[in-house]
């Protein structure tokens, strides 16, 4: 479909609560710069201007940020985000609003209140499980409670799975709930064929905190290590679990077996030098990094900490999933991918064909464009 030939372009808001290395933030990124592309005129509005992802934004593109203090914690920052950009997008309407992401509803709730003739259609997105493993019964009443209360007024709501759909219907007892795999591949580009020297190279990225594993990860490598002396671990990420993972690695003699290379830009160089990526979270929200490995055509290794093995997994080849906090299974995964034939690098990159951007592209902006007769444009 093209939007550019069919219809007069529009003003579309994309609010974050800051740049920092994230999914939701690489995705809503993703989606601004490719509608920028197309020629409409994009705003993406900022609780905090900061984070190591600005840099990925398109120029042009222009950018507001609340310059909400740094002393506000992760937990009210969603709101006092939500708040400013209301107040931002009364003064500066768009015609319509992308919300990324389970951490940012409450700019759903915000936007709505707004009046009329500045009202945007808001397209409201569900990227995290809703029912998560040892919530208590009550918790989860609650969960769902603030749910429905955030996004009730959302004009679309958009599920990055067919299983978090139903359960988004579920809770919101509505049925028109949409499904669009989450846009995570940008661009096309040439694949690598894996090593053919043999090398167990193995890739890893995200930030350096606990709920990712990488402690379990770096113990995994040390018992593979021992049936392949000559293991890789890359690990690409910055954060606060720097020193520890350093310890844990002198401590079980892995200087020359793991590599923290600090925060990179883009992961697809290390995805083409590698044989294998590995995810070793304790929970995820839909683990984009493992498509953006698939379309690298490299085979994962996951724990189950993510609704994304259930659509990526159609096939054994694909990779292998194995329990959270447990080395000895990823390990074990790890050696029996590395012992059996990689699948071709074209076979992987086609099983992920619909993350594509300009996909997802297409489908949101139709959504956004949903609803805009009568609006100023």
């Amino acid at each position: 479909m093209d939007f550019c030939a069919s219809q007069q372009l529009f003003k579309i808001g994309v609010v974050l609560r800051d740049f920092r290395l994230g999914g939701s933030e690489r995705v809503a990124i993703g989606l601004a710069n490719y509608w920028s592309g197309l020629g409409f005129f994009v705003i993406v509005f900022v609780g905090r201007g900061g984070g190591e992802m600005r840099e990925l934004l398109r120029s042009g593109i222009v950018v507001h940020s609340a310059s909400i203090p740094a002393g506000v914690p992760d937990r009210l920052l969603g709101e006092k985000t939500a708040r400013a950009a209301r107040q931002y997008f009364q003064a500066n309407p768009v015609q319509a609003c992308y919300v990324p992401g389970n951490g940012h509803w409450p700019v759903t709730r915000r936007l709505a209140q707004l009046p009329g003739p500045v009202r945007p259609v808001l397209v409201s997105q569900v990227s995290s499980p809703i029912f998560r493993q040892g919530r208590t019964p009550f918790s989860q009443w609650l969960y769902n409670k603030r749910m429905r209360f955030l996004l009730r007024k959302s004009d679309h709501v958009v599920a990055v799975s067919h299983a978090l759909a139903q359960d988004a219907q579920t809770v919101l007892t509505r049925r028109d709930v949409k499904v669009i795999p989450l846009p995570v591949v940008w661009e096309e580009q040439d694949l690598v064929p894996v090593p053919e020297d043999g090398a167990l190279n193995i890739l890893a990225a995200g930030r350096l905190v606990p709920i990712k594993g990488f402690d379990v990860l770096v113990r995994a490598i040390a018992l593979v290590k021992k049936q392949c002396p000559t293991v890789r671990l890359t690990i690409c990420g910055e954060g606060p679990e720097r020193a520890k993972l350093e310890g844990l690695i002198n401590a079980l003699d892995l200087q020359d077996n793991v590599e923290l290379v600090g925060y990179v830009p883009c992961i697809r160089p290390w995805l083409d030098a590698c044989r294998m990526f590995v995810l070793s979270s304790y929970a995820e929200s839909y683990g984009a990094v493992l498509v953006e490995a698939l379309a690298a055509g490299r085979q994962i290794v996951s724990t189950r900490c993510t609704p994304a093995l259930h659509d990526l997994m159609q096939a054994p080849w694909v990779g292998e999933a194995v329990s959270v906090g447990d080395p000895c299974a990823l390990a074990d995964a790890i050696v029996r991918l590395h012992g059996a034939p990689a699948p071709s690098c074209e076979k992987l990159a086609e099983s992920v064909r619909s993350f594509h951007l300009a996909h997802g592209g297409e489908h949101y902006l139709s959504l956004l464009a949903s609803g805009l007769k009568g609006k100023a444009v």
